[in-house]
């Protein structure tokens, strides 16, 4: 018997009481016994809204009239709010959306058994802040579009103003649109990565267009009107020098490293401050500190007075960065570089240290806490940019004897559902 298609879905519009917020900063509510998942919406607010499809949890439904606003509803200070999907809880106040924040990291790890007293208040970065941003654009028959997307769609919304970028950030995009305009052709997609250095701004272009003379000689003028500190072309895996003016720099712990092109950052330096502080502050006085997924050495830097740091990382232009700062000024650190997630360090590797701080991207570092929790030093810091995989991996931790000490929530990202969390471990 042939399998048959489930009937396409039926919109229709319902009338729904937002309940919470979930996990992607959606409103929540019920129908017929489901969830239903509705942007922009604000707890107890009373809304008609458009269900719009399903998916594996539930319904999807965009709010078409809102009836009556819930208590922490607000007008969003942004004119952009609801267009741009760089924000979608501007519309929710301060109070509570600090208390949802650290609600995240509450619910998470009381869901693998740590006891919420635990969980210290949330760290909040400002707005206005932020010192490295992905621009998409398009080249239409018109000019350049650049910008953010709108909420799961490839439509670029013109960002400005923009609430959360530094000013210098936002102030290069009206050129950088007009140097686009006038050296690409129609159709030509792509995305500027900017990143504000303490020398001055580093920009990737990350397009498929191959450059030419006069394009290049656009390009190194456009760098140098701007003041730029770096340019680079990048098309496929490789980002080229076009004009590299001064090194992209970034003081780490009083060291000032030579980012790669597009290299990661913390997204703002008030950020990476509270993040380094977090860190510190349960480690032992002496010993040696094994900071993996160590990046370009936010942490490795800050550490390394007086004492020995082993950094590892599996990007091998961050490594090598960081190891060209510290063989520079001569501190007592080594580099290593190694893909965590394929060759994480085994248990017996751990033994020299007397602490290890881990900082893995959103999935986590599963096999990573696996061979800490096997023989891991006295002290470990998580650093985790998702609840849900620091859960899991602080329940590794904790079935092999460490108890958590202290788990603060840091909000790096306003007005998103984004959070990063610093949890210290002993045993």
């Amino acid at each position: 018997m042939k399998n048959r298609k489930p009937p396409p879905f039926r919109t229709r519009t319902v009338d729904l009481d937002i309940l919470a917020i979930g996990a992607r900063g959606d409103g929540l509510a019920k129908f017929d016994g489901e969830q239903v998942f509705v942007p922009l919406t604000a707890p107890g607010d009373r809304i008609v809204a458009r269900l719009e499809g399903r998916r594996a949890d539930g319904f999807t439904a965009s709010m078409a009239e809102l009836v009556t606003p819930g208590p922490t509803r607000r007008d969003a200070p942004c004119p952009l709010f609801g267009q741009c999907g760089g924000c979608n809880l501007q519309h929710i106040t301060d109070e509570a959306l600090t208390d949802w924040k650290r609600e995240r990291l509450v619910t998470a790890l009381t869901r693998v058994e740590f006891d919420s007293r635990l969980i210290a208040p949330l760290v909040s970065i400002a707005p206005g802040t932020r010192r490295r941003a992905a621009f998409a654009f398009t080249r239409l028959a018109k000019g350049v579009v650049i910008g953010f997307n709108e909420r799961a769609s490839r439509h670029i919304v013109e960002v400005d103003p923009c609430l959360l970028l530094a000013p210098a950030l936002l102030a290069l995009l009206a050129p950088l649109r007009t140097l686009l305009t006038e050296i690409l052709p129609t159709g030509t997609t792509g995305d500027a990565l900017t990143t504000l250095t303490d020398s001055g701004i580093d920009l990737v272009i990350q397009t498929e267009h191959e450059l030419d003379l006069f394009a290049r000689e656009k390009l190194a003028s456009f760098a140098e009107a701007q003041d730029l500190a770096r340019l680079s072309w990048q098309k496929g895996d490789l980002a080229e020098p076009v004009a590299h003016r001064r090194p992209a720099q970034v003081t780490m712990g009083e060291v000032s490293v030579d980012i790669p092109p597009g290299g990661f950052l913390q997204p703002s330096r008030e950020g990476e401050a509270a993040l380094v502080a977090l860190v510190k502050e349960y480690l032992p006085a002496q010993g040696a500190i094994l900071d993996l997924y160590a990046g370009s050495g936010s942490f490795t830097f800050p550490l390394a007075k007086g004492r020995a740091v082993t950094a590892v990382e599996g990007d091998a232009a961050a490594i090598g960065a960081l190891g060209a700062a510290a063989r520079r000024v001569g501190l007592a650190i080594t580099a290593v570089h190694r893909d965590l997630a394929r060759q994480p360090l085994l248990a017996h590797e751990l033994k020299p240290f007397a602490a290890v701080i881990f900082d893995p991207p959103r999935a986590g570092a599963a096999a990573q806490a696996e061979q800490i929790a096997k023989g891991g030093p006295a002290t470990v810091v998580a650093v985790s940019c998702n609840p849900a995989t620091l859960a899991r991996d602080a329940a590794t931790l904790a079935d092999a004897g460490y108890k958590l000490i202290k788990a603060t929530p840091v909000d790096q990202f306003p007005w998103s559902a984004h959070l990063e969390a610093v949890a210290v471990f002993q045993r």
